[in-house]
């Protein structure tokens, strides 16, 4: 009989302590709430401190209002409402000629419009101008820049020999497929990269 009572007093006892978890650091067998840093070996971790860098930038200084910031405008002093192209100089046209593939000659149908800036050089005597070439992005970006250049010079060409325009007047340069009117993704989008732009140089520095 005393066995027994025993052995159902001991019974009862595990089922009490099973209802507790069994600690599992110095901490827990004290009781207590394991402490977030804390381990049995009593290190404690430094937290991590992140920092973040804030970079506070001015905006680009532009004088003339003309979205061109002073340091790469090339035409300071730009009267408001001009269109201007990548470095700040007003642009007087922009020609958009559909060149044959491969070819820099200028099509007869355009001549017209050539005419128009012969005549406004010659009511201008001063006013000198600069011819930049460029092309859509088929083919390698060296043969494009020397093709662009190409395209410039042949506007040149007629404004001297056919308009007899002053050739100290003009300059050209070649783009090649920099500078983009729109992206390159259709037959249409490229024959308008396919141009060459007038820009007024009179008064650039």
């Amino acid at each position: 009989m005393k066995k027994l009572v025993l052995l159902v007093f001991a019974i009862l006892f595990f089922i009490g302590c099973a209802d507790k978890p069994m600690a599992t650091s110095v901490i827990g067998l004290a009781g207590n709430e394991k402490v977030v840093g804390w381990s049995d070996s009593n290190n404690t971790q430094k937290p991590k401190i992140v920092i973040k860098k804030i970079y506070i930038t001015e905006p680009l200084k532009d004088s003339d209002k003309d979205g061109v910031p002073d340091k790469i405008d090339k035409c300071p002093n730009t009267p408001k409402g001009l269109v201007v192209n990548h470095y700040g100089c007003p642009v007087i046209t922009t020609l958009r000629f559909n060149f044959d593939f491969n070819k820099y000659k200028i099509k007869k149908i355009y001549y017209p419009q050539i005419k128009k800036i012969a005549e406004i050089l010659k009511a201008n005597p001063k006013l000198k101008i600069e011819i930049d070439g460029y092309t859509d992005d088929i083919g390698s970006k060296a043969y494009n820049l020397q093709l662009s250049l190409k395209r410039a010079r042949a506007l040149k060409n007629i404004l001297i020999n056919v308009y007899k325009i002053n050739p100290k007047r003009i300059v050209v340069k070649g783009f090649g497929e920099a500078y983009p009117l729109v992206p390159n993704t259709t037959s249409t989008n490229r024959a308008l990269n396919r141009r060459v732009e007038i820009i007024n140089i009179t008064n650039k520095n």
